[in-house]
């Protein structure tokens, strides 16, 4: 299956640099890794499209006689560590998440060999389709289906959130206490070691999450995505969701962040984003009503999304300053992309997120 054609805050990356094209990107050694290809799966001419750099992994398109054969991800340039760019971890949770009711790409190596990359990368079958980035995209569903398709992404949502953990294996995923409690503290912790800038509204905001962390009555557990927006999900021409991509952000905690970042997207100005997805002038349903779904298919109320989608804005701000710090600092491979584009937006976030907190007190 194809990862993520489109999945982070920059939508400039999509076409692959002259060097990708010329079989050899950054991030990729194409003699060790045709040379483990070639043995494992007797493909003797490979080549490398650079699909994606997300917020942080790379994603390349490997193609065999001009055809979209196999996805290989990896961690970004650089990278020295932590659960964020964990690959493998990723690939884990796609390959349990396989036998169940979730689309997903389908993993077929996890590989951890120096002798063919420095960093472990997973290795996936290629799907047809294509993710939702531009209205062209959006287009391109028929629009008696578009509806359909938004509930679709729903219905997906919660069988994520139905998943038994313990079933698929996922038990050593879980951690003590509450998941928004560990990333409040996680996210300010990254932010504050790899910003290259003052931003205080970036403390204000964490502080008044953390002053309203909801009770953890109100708050079902289980498959957290941590990404989960249109632009994640790989889509047949008629707009059903063949897989759900990008997982480096799971974690085992409170589901109803996944739905306050999915109607944080829909509502937050794109500006502040920089990421395209349909609104309801676009034939999109409303925030209330996908909400309205998703209690429908889980059976579940959804109690406090305004929370969680403010602090899904709090957490974009302080993912896209990363992505800023590693674009001025080189280590987001080849990507030809404006570094003030990237940065542009995060005190906006922030402030979107301390609006939506007052409008919820």
């Amino acid at each position: 299956m194809t990862h993520s054609e489109a999945t982070a805050e920059e939508r400039s990356r999509e076409a692959p640099s002259s060097e990708a094209r010329s079989g050899a990107p950054a991030g990729i050694d194409p003699e060790k890794v045709g040379a483990w290809i070639r043995e494992r799966f007797g493909a003797d001419e490979v080549e490398y499209e650079v699909l994606s750099v997300g917020r942080s992994n790379l994603t390349f398109t490997l193609l065999v006689d001009g055809r979209k054969r196999w996805v290989l991800r990896r961690p970004p340039l650089g990278h020295t560590g932590g659960s964020a760019h964990n690959v493998a971890r990723e690939g884990r949770i796609m390959a349990a998440l396989g036998p169940t009711d979730v689309p997903v790409p389908h993993v077929l190596e996890i590989v951890d060999d120096p002798a063919v990359m420095e960093v472990p990368f997973v290795f996936m079958d290629h799907c047809a389709g294509f993710a939702l980035n531009t209205p062209e995209d959006w287009a391109r569903i028929p629009a008696d289906r578009r509806e359909a398709t938004a509930f679709g992404m729903v219905d997906t949502l919660a069988a994520i959130h139905s998943v038994d953990v313990d079933a698929v294996g996922l038990t050593d995923l879980r951690r003590p206490g509450s998941l928004i409690e560990r990333q409040l503290r996680r996210w300010l912790s990254q932010f504050e070691t790899i910003t290259t800038r003052d931003i205080p509204e970036i403390k204000a905001v964490h502080d008044v999450l953390a002053s309203r962390v909801p009770p953890a009555e109100l708050s079902p557990v289980g498959i957290a995505h941590g990404d989960f927006k249109p632009n994640n999900m790989i889509f047949a021409e008629d707009g059903s969701v063949q897989a759900v991509v990008d997982w480096e952000l799971t974690a085992i905690g409170e589901t109803l962040t996944d739905l306050g970042y999915f109607v944080a997207m829909l509502t937050t100005p794109e500006d502040f984003t920089s990421i395209w997805v349909p609104r309801e002038a676009d034939g999109f349903p409303s925030a209330q009503s996908l909400v309205a779904r998703y209690e429908e298919a889980t059976g579940a109320t959804a109690h406090n999304v305004g929370y969680y989608a403010a602090f899904a804005m709090w957490k974009l701000a302080c993912i896209r300053e990363g992505v800023y710090t590693r674009l001025i600092t080189g280590q987001m491979g080849d990507l030809d992309l404006d570094p003030t584009y990237a940065g542009e937006g995060v005190e906006q976030l922030a402030q979107q997120a301390l609006t939506i907190l007052e409008e919820e007190n």
